[in-house]
């Protein structure tokens, strides 16, 4: 199988995934209903995949996979790393941890 497929394997796994979650949410934002911060977080961050579909598209559309991906940031090599994973089965379900958030101005010392 070809990288970039292998790539869109793992996209589409991450997407069906989070799918049902952050359709439930965005439907209760149309719906006017408020969502708890955790999930406005979530949907900020685990439930958004632009970064994800712009790697895929990204090497999809480079002229030469090795070489789209040997330009790309470290941000972007870890975006590849995780969905060739899921990919391969490796993950099979998403955590259902919440990130920890870090308070910015914790007792004043990042002002």
């Amino acid at each position: 199988m070809k990288p970039i497929n292998i790539l869109k394997k793992g996209l589409k796994k991450l997407q069906n995934q989070i799918g049902e979650w952050k359709s439930q949410l965005e439907a209760k934002l149309k719906a006017n209903q408020p969502i708890s911060d955790i999930d406005s977080e979530w949907l900020d961050n685990t439930g958004n995949l632009v970064d994800e579909e712009h790697v895929v598209d990204a090497l999809d559309n480079a002229s030469d996979y090795e070489r789209g991906l040997e330009r790309m940031g470290l941000q972007d090599k870890a975006i590849v790393q995780k969905l060739k994973v899921l990919a391969e089965g490796a993950v099979t379900a998403p955590s259902k941890k919440r990130k920890c958030m870090v308070f910015k101005n914790f007792n004043g010392l990042n002002s």
